[in-house]
């Protein structure tokens, strides 16, 4: 396959799902403008994040098992044009109970872009390319959340919140063109990953199944965290430290800027440490001693220090993220396919994202944000736990099978 060919396959989706996250990333990021303009609870606003995650999350369930059936070029356009539709539809109805529905909606089309893009990738692109293939697909989050509350803030500075949702509307629909313009089928090199996938299969069944069951559940974890942090911190600055919203969202940018960074941290980490769990074990350590951080921070009313905590809680959950959703899947692509992988471990990362916005949102708004961050901290010691229990599992598969890195590192 032609390096041309390849890059352009890169390029696209990196490009589909940079621009689906400005799509579903613009209401939270709004999420205090629209609070203060129709008059909505926390727990109500933050039910519609939940209901988009919920469809998110089943959706990625449903079409990780149908990705391999479905015309791709075709999919991927649907989802990205109605997604852009409800985009429109979101300021129109401008009613906090109708918002949910069209969120829902939302979440199920945008559901179907991940597994079809880890496929496209899989299929697509050959052994050489696929590091900076992961590495460029783990910058879209960073790239998309920067774009939507940068896009956010400036709409809220300008007092029409709307704007955001029709900025992310125009960037879909442009992106749904240009993925029907630059795809194709390009040589396929399938064939070459189906030929070991039989022999290797009956190797590494065993330790590929419990790696996937550890790495789902910590994917649960992570995006509980990465979601409540990214969904409530401009509440809380506004709330705790006085800041006007437009100024909240603006400091909020800084969490997906450093996140960018850390995508290039953790490929150079995989390159020292094939091992999932040892990795996810390593951040969600850090992240419990941040929540710590935190807590001490809303104590003395630190600005300063509760951003440091904010900006490195979220760059380590966006290198979670990155492990669970881009690496394991693409590395174990030889043993399992890569866009049922890919969905399914998506699919429990959205349990969490499901859960935290409202959750996060009712705890915040009857017991306090302190309440919030001891919740967050029980999570990453109960994610700790898991992820050991995921090493363990490795290791004695690893004495059992001592060539399985070889079969499945990329």
């Amino acid at each position: 396959m032609k390096k041309n060919s390849e890059n352009k396959v890169i390029f696209i989706c990196w490009l589909a799902y940079t621009a689906a996250y400005v799509g579903r990333l613009n209401f939270s990021a709004s999420i205090v403008g629209i609070i203060a303009d129709l008059g909505a609870t926390k727990a109500q606003a933050g039910l519609v994040s939940s209901c988009f995650f919920f469809a998110y999350g089943a959706g990625q369930l449903v079409n990780g098992i149908l990705s391999k059936r479905y015309n791709t070029k075709i999919m991927v356009f649907i989802s990205l044009a109605c997604s852009a539709v409800l985009n429109i539809l979101m300021p129109l109805f401008g009613d906090i109970s109708a918002m949910k529905y069209i969120w829902l909606l939302n979440g199920a089309f945008q559901s179907i872009l991940w597994s079809s893009l880890i496929k496209t990738i899989s299929g697509f692109v050959s052994d050489k390319k696929l590091p900076g293939a992961i590495l460029a697909m783990s910058t879209t989050v960073a790239a998309g959340t920067f774009a939507a509350y940068g896009i956010s803030a400036l709409s809220i500075k300008l007092g029409f919140w709307q704007a955001s949702f029709y900025s992310a509307a125009v960037i879909l629909i442009v992106s749904s063109a240009l993925w029907l313009v630059l795809y194709e089928n390009p040589s396929v090199i399938k064939s070459e990953i189906q030929a070991t996938k039989k022999e290797a299969k009956s190797k590494i069944a065993k330790p590929v199944l419990a790696a996937l069951i550890t790495t789902a559940l910590a994917g649960v974890a992570g995006s509980f965290i990465k979601d409540g942090i990214n969904t409530w911190v401009p509440s809380i600055l506004l709330e705790e430290f006085d800041f006007t919203p437009s100024i909240s969202i603006m400091l909020t940018l800084l969490l997906p800027l450093v996140s960018t960074l850390g995508a290039a941290v953790v490929k150079k980490i995989h390159e020292k440490m094939f091992s999932h769990s040892a990795m996810n074990m390593i951040f969600f350590s850090f992240s419990a001693a941040l929540c710590f951080g935190i807590l001490l921070s809303l104590k003395i009313h630190s600005v300063v220090a509760i951003m440091a905590c904010f900006i490195l809680v979220a760059c380590l959950m966006s290198m979670i993220n990155n492990v669970i959703t881009s690496m394991f899947a693409l590395d174990y692509r030889n043993v399992l396919d890569a866009g049922f992988a890919a969905g399914l471990l998506n699919t429990f990362c959205y349990i969490g994202s499901t859960v935290t916005s409202y959750t996060l949102g009712a705890v915040s708004q009857t017991k306090g944000w302190n309440a919030v961050f001891i919740l967050m901290l029980t999570v990453s010691i109960a994610a700790i736990a898991v992820c050991a229990v995921g090493l363990t599992a490795e290791k004695s598969k690893k004495h059992e099978h001592g060539k399985e890195r070889n079969d499945v590192q990329i």
